[in-house]
């Protein structure tokens, strides 16, 4: 079973049905990330998050892929990533 997390993001602006797209368009960019629960509130993106196979996932590492990600897929501009 796959260790999952709380990812949130606060961001500058965002279109709810883009940040639905960039959510669900990390599982297909990392084939080993799950994504679930994906809920878009004024400037805020929440879901559950894990590494498929990987059991000592930490907070960090799903952040470091997050912040990659962004990097990549820039639909909108991230203020603050929390994970926990």
């Amino acid at each position: 079973m796959t260790k999952t997390f709380s990812l949130e993001i606060e961001t500058s602006g965002i279109n709810s049905t883009d940040a639905a797209d960039w959510a669900n368009e990390m599982t297909n960019v990392y084939a080993d990330v799950e994504v679930s629960d994906v809920k878009i509130s004024g400037n805020k993106i929440s879901c559950k998050i894990g590494l498929a196979g990987i059991d000592d996932t930490t907070p960090d590492d799903i952040k470091m892929k997050v912040e990659e990600y962004l990097t990549m897929n820039e639909a909108f501009t991230a203020t603050k990533i929390s994970c926990h």
